[in-house]
């Protein structure tokens, strides 16, 4: 049976249906490593449900596709009762008599502590399985700071004042409120079990596992350790869904046993999400309409009419929400402002299934053409003739290629693009390992530290690597330098020529730009003169534009560029009211946006 798209207490959600009795509420990890970790997550759910156990996964209360933002007060109540308004609901849709939670790193944290609270309400749970659990609030806190300094601090950059306090966790807020609330939660110290049954599974050599055990079973608990590796390595960079074998050990131990059968499947009820100013729910598009998005409309109709739908795609291998959610932010924030949007996952990336012949997390791969006009014609049979598409690095480049020959998209933003060319696809792990976004003597400089180059000297494979990519490098190179392939040019004129109007957007210094200028010269002057054509540089703004203060440039920018573009607003897409749908009601508003569209200089750096 296929998983259903849920929608309860303004999370966002989804079922995986069996036919067993004995249901699994999946608590996944925070804000990064949730990215990291999704698609490996979802693939953990099916596996549960093909074991015969309805399984139910979601985002946290301001958090992925919920309702709400992670700056408002109180969020620590919000992610609890989050926890517990998903048990409920799996109880409800599925008539479940057994259910098992399980945490994955902070997620683990949340777990114990709402089974704690359903313990002592009379409604607890039979099972909890921490995976790779953050035992504390404080070292929660702990992680997250370490984690915003490792990444955001190089760029040094100045926040807003009403933001000045909050802690930006590679996009995602921290408030002092929230992290003060959070440092206290201490649910493995407290003296209630969480469950009856308890499993720990950690890395083989963490002995904090064993302690909590002991802990536990001293409190009457069947509580046992687990040593499984690879968990950690899963929450560093996107993830295949292949990767989810790392929890099969966890898997055999939530199924084994006898399992009655006898569950409902999930009601037909199509989920929807309202907020003050948006409506959103997820759809289906593509042949045989397995591909996944999310369609968000302004909750009121726009005056104006007309206006470009904007499609978001993926940005490297992160699903439909973006990199610090920037992308459910801007659908939102656009929403307020009247434009309709669709944000979805191409074949192999996020919720949407395999491709076939290929595995997950590609990028520049040509195939994706097609999932892009598949959500193109999606959009254009809801009445929006004309869209605007916006991509993020890697979904710059099929951003790009969507304009060619296609007169429904009028515009494109492209934010970051790393390559102009697509072929069979390069996976994250390998493209990191490439030249393609460091000058060759950056490259050089890097690989000849002395570590690294005593590092190549015992394996003599690293060096043939080297040389090899590097002559591929240098080939390139000759070949774009005497004219022999000019590419990314052709493509810009056409585009030009076609009547597209492109706003290339660059973070100054950004590690894409030797890619950008070995194209396209240095600053991109091969464009010059290309009408249609802009390229503005963001100063002091990271690869991934979570730095807030950037984004809030980007955000004029954007205005700038959608209002630029001939005819007005889209023809009432939504309406106010979505009868029969499965609305469910967000704990907050929407985050602060809709800044007014300012005025920049065209083609000058915006700093």
């Amino acid at each position: 049976m296929k998983p259903t798209p849920v929608v309860f207490e303004g999370c966002f959600g989804w079922l995986h249906p069996a036919e067993g009795l004995r249901g699994v509420v999946l608590c996944g990890p925070y804000g990064y490593e949730e990215l990291c970790v999704h698609r490996a997550w979802k693939s953990f759910a099916e596996r549960l449900a093909g074991a015969g156990l309805p399984t139910l996964r979601f985002d946290y209360p301001g958090s992925g596709d919920s309702a709400g933002d992670d700056g408002e007060p109180d969020r620590v109540r919000a992610w609890l009762d989050g926890v517990k308004a998903a048990i409920r609901r799996l109880r409800e849709d599925t008539g479940v008599t057994e259910v098992t939670l399980v945490g994955y790193r902070m997620g683990a944290l949340f777990a114990t502590a709402a089974a704690q609270e359903l313990a002592e309400e009379g409604q607890g749970i039979d099972t909890l399985a921490l995976l790779a659990p953050i035992t504390s609030g404080r070292k929660a806190v702990r992680e997250l700071q370490t984690l915003s300094a490792m990444v955001l601090r190089p760029v040094c950059n100045p926040e807003p004042p009403e933001r000045a306090s909050w802690l930006n966790v590679i996009g995602m807020p921290l408030t002092p409120e929230t992290a003060l609330t959070l440092g206290g939660l201490d649910p493995c110290d407290r003296p209630v079990l969480p469950a009856p049954r308890i499993l720990i599974a950690d890395r083989p050599e963490a002995k904090a596992s064993m302690k909590l055990a002991t802990r536990w079973r001293a409190m009457g608990a069947v509580a046992e350790p687990m040593g499984v590796s690879g968990m950690i390595e899963l929450i560093q960079q996107p993830q295949r869904a292949q990767a989810a074998a790392v929890f099969d050990p966890v898997l055999n131990w939530i199924a084994a046993g006898p399992v009655a059968s006898g569950a409902t499947p999930p009601p037909d009820r199509p989920a929807g999400l309202m907020m003050p100013t948006a409506v959103e729910r997820p759809i289906f598009f593509g042949a045989g309409s397995e591909l996944f998005g999310v369609y968000c409309t302004p909750v009121l109709a726009d005056p104006a009419g007309n206006r470009p739908a904007i499609l978001f795609l993926n940005s490297g291998a992160t699903h439909h929400v973006g990199s610090g959610r920037a992308t459910v932010v801007q659908a939102r924030r656009l929403a307020a402002r009247g434009y309709a949007s669709l944000r979805i996952d191409a074949a192999g990336i996020g919720d949407s299934p395999d491709r076939p012949g290929f595995p997950d997390n590609l990028l520049y791969n040509k195939e994706v053409m097609g999932d892009v006009r598949a959500a193109l014609n999606w959009l254009e049979e809801q009445g929006h003739e004309r869209v605007v598409v916006i991509g993020l690095c890697a979904g710059g480049t099929p951003a790009l290629h969507a304009g060619l020959g296609d007169d429904r998209v009028v515009g494109q933003i492209v934010l970051n693009p790393g390559r102009f060319e697509m072929g069979t696809g390069i996976a994250v792990s390998e493209l990191m390992r490439t030249v393609a976004f460091r000058s060759t003597r950056e490259y050089l400089l890097e690989a000849l530290k002395p570590a690294r180059l005593r590092a190549s000297i015992r394996k003599p494979a690293r060096l043939t690597g080297l040389a090899r990519r590097l002559a591929g490098r240098f080939f390139r190179k000759v070949l774009l330098r005497t004219g022999l392939t000019r590419h990314a040019l052709r493509m810009f004129r056409r585009l030009s020529a076609e009547g597209r109007r492109v706003l290339v957007v660059y973070s100054s210094g950004d590690m894409t730009l030797a890619e950008f200028y070995l194209h396209l010269g240095e600053g991109g002057r091969a464009l010059d003169g290309l009408s249609g054509i802009e390229v503005v540089y963001l100063d002091r703004s990271d690869h991934s534009l979570t730095v807030w203060e950037a984004r809030d440039r980007l955000d004029r920018m954007i205005d700038r560029h959608l209002a630029s573009l001939d005819a007005a607003a889209q023809t009432d897409p939504a309406g106010a009211e979505l009868p029969g749908w499965d609305l469910g009601l967000p704990s907050g508003g929407l985050p602060s946006g809709g800044l007014p569209s300012g005025s920049l200089p065209s083609g000058e750096r915006v700093g």
